[in-house]
């Protein structure tokens, strides 16, 4: 079976370049490039994964398919072929895989990803060994399949590469850095791993480490599944490393195995083939589609921490109409806090860990590119009459556990229309978009009313806002034509808080103080607490009156 792995870890810059495609049976590149750089920290295990595919080598129509055994063909309309093309041997180093979709109708495999084991010259044989009960006849008719180059070891970090994304071992078994598979068939994610490769820096080549220890061959050429991860383990004083991966952006959607065990939980090791930070909400998880039920939890890790054998962060989803459903984290101190805007960082793994089944049955998870928005903002209006000005404070899209989010430090409510609106938050979409609710998931505010359904830009109105809480408003099943997740935004409100650190204290008093006498603008505005349009001695006093205040 193929070894489930993939790249790169938690921080970095991501540039999309559009790249010319041609469909049809022919080389093509379909979709963007882009790449990310990341820190591998030294002295650490990073659980990375790959947040691209390699180009596609072949996008074809697919004429027909059907199962029969463990054994797929899949048949495309004309020759594009040659006999064993795929196969990998010789001077062929290219391990491939179909990835099926998009699929329009009742299709029930789009997202699919079967490692070919052979083919002819219009069809390819795959290996359906781990797929659903449904035959691949369920496939319609001229379907897309692409044919994509697995990534391998070598291809993720080349031989040219050395001291700059990874240390080589020059003394064995003194390894610098190491690539760790996880044993997909074992309970927990910590198991033993099911591959273990260090860099020879004698051979300048990837090699495996045997059950003993020692050398077990060249494994530069190991075919990496791509929707898992891999554990970078920089050992033996191993210095932190810089990644760059460059791949293909995939915008359709692909599915991944979620396994489940009779007698005990199943952890699935999984990574998300985007090269952006996805929020919980926007993962695709979750009970609607089977994928994520009750008594399944997800584990994310901190890349950013330095540790060997780290201890992930365990979220569970919580279905129950009275806490107001939603992600929740294990160990919050308040069991109702919403965490759904909680990231899995791009390029970073996490596991899912699926309860104890009657039957074992597996499902699969079917993950798209995220519809995300490009701004938000709480909204107030400073000033009254012809001089008025509407002025926001900026919103994070993503807050990942443990920091801080935007922080709103007005007064509530005043000239916002309506009677009892204490803020109004603005969220813009870079397309239009549809969606079916807005709820406030954590904070105690509600949603009072909320327009734009249809357009690129949404605005939400709440009433009851607590001070020193941290308010989560989701946009539910948000649609931009082509995906559908949730999409969540989160405000902290500390009124006072200028200097948004999280808490009121002098620092906030006296840069209140300093710009005394100022009229608002876009540079100013959050020291007019009171948003009468003007810095003055109302406004430090609010500020004074809030000191010793903190975000909970």
């Amino acid at each position: 079976m193929v070894s489930k792995l993939l790249c790169i870890a938690a921080a970095a810059e991501t540039v999309l370049a559009t790249a010319a495609g041609v469909f049809g049976q022919s080389p093509v590149m379909t979709d963007p490039v882009g790449f990310t750089t990341t820190s591998l920290l030294g002295n650490s295990d990073s659980y990375v994964s790959i947040p691209f595919t390699r180009p596609p080598e072949f996008v074809a129509g697919i004429s027909s398919a059907a199962t029969s055994g463990t054994t797929g063909i899949i048949t495309v309309a004309g020759n594009p072929w040659t006999a064993n093309q795929f196969v990998y041997g010789g001077t062929q180093h290219n391990h491939y895989y179909a990835l099926i979709g998009p699929i329009s109708g009742t299709g029930t495999k789009e997202g699919h990803t079967y490692l070919i084991i052979g083919n002819g010259t219009g069809t390819l044989t795959v290996d359906a060994s781990n797929d659903d009960s449904t035959n691949l006849s369920t496939i319609p008719a001229n379907t897309q399949v692409q044919v994509i180059p697995y990534w391998t070891p070598a291809t993720i970090f080349p031989a040219s590469d050395a001291n700059v994304s990874f240390t080589p071992t020059t003394s064995p078994p003194t390894y610098k850095t190491l690539l760790q598979v996880p044993d997909y068939s074992a309970p927990t994610y910590n198991s033993p791993y099911a591959a273990q490769y260090y860099f020879d820096g004698s051979s300048s080549s990837w090699h495996r480490i045997n059950s003993r220890g020692g050398d077990g061959g060249v494994g530069d050429d190991d075919p990496l599944l791509p929707d898992g991860y891999f554990v970078v383990h920089n050992g033996n004083k191993a210095p932190t490393r810089l990644l760059t991966n460059l791949g293909a952006v995939l915008l359709r959607k692909m599915s991944t195995l979620l396994a489940t065990a009779t007698n005990r939980t199943q952890d699935n090791p999984i990574g998300m083939v985007r090269p952006v930070d996805v929020a919980l909400n926007a993962t695709g998880l979750g009970p609607a589609n089977g994928s994520f039920v009750a008594g399944d939890q997800l584990l994310v890790f901190n890349n950013a921490q330095a540790a060997f054998k780290k201890s992930p962060a365990a979220y569970f989803y919580d279905a129950s109409v009275g806490n107001s459903g939603g992600w929740r984290l294990l160990g919050d101190t308040m069991a109702t806090t919403d965490r759904g805007a909680d990231i899995i960082p791009k390029g970073a793994g996490a596991v899912v860990r699926k309860a104890q089944t009657s039957d074992g049955h597996s499902a699969f998870w079917t993950n798209a590119f995220p519809v995300q928005a490009i701004d938000a903002a709480s909204i107030k209006i400073h000033g009254t009459g012809t001089g008025a000005q509407t002025l926001g404070v900026t919103l994070p899209l993503n807050t990942q556990f443990n920091t801080i989010p935007g922080i709103e430090c007005r007064v509530p409510g005043l000239t916002l229309a309506g009677a009892g609106i204490d803020d109004q938050i603005v969220i813009t979409f870079p397309t239009p978009v549809t969606f079916s609710n807005v709820i406030s998931t954590s904070g105690g505010a509600s949603v009072d009313s909320f327009s734009g359904n249809g357009s690129s830009i949404v605005t939400i109105n709440l009433k009851n806002v607590v001070n020193t809480r941290k308010t989560t408003v989701t946009l539910l099943g948000v649609n931009d034509g082509q995906n559908t997740n949730d999409v969540a935004v989160q405000m902290g409100v500390l009124l006072g808080d200028v200097n948004a650190t999280g808490g009121v204290d002098k620092n906030d008093v006296s840069a209140v103080q300093k710009h005394s006498g100022q009229k608002v603008n876009q540079g100013n505005f959050r020291f007019d607490v009171n948003a009468t349009g003007g810095i003055d001695g109302a406004d430090v006093s609010v500020t004074q009156g809030q000191t010793r205040t903190s975000l909970r």
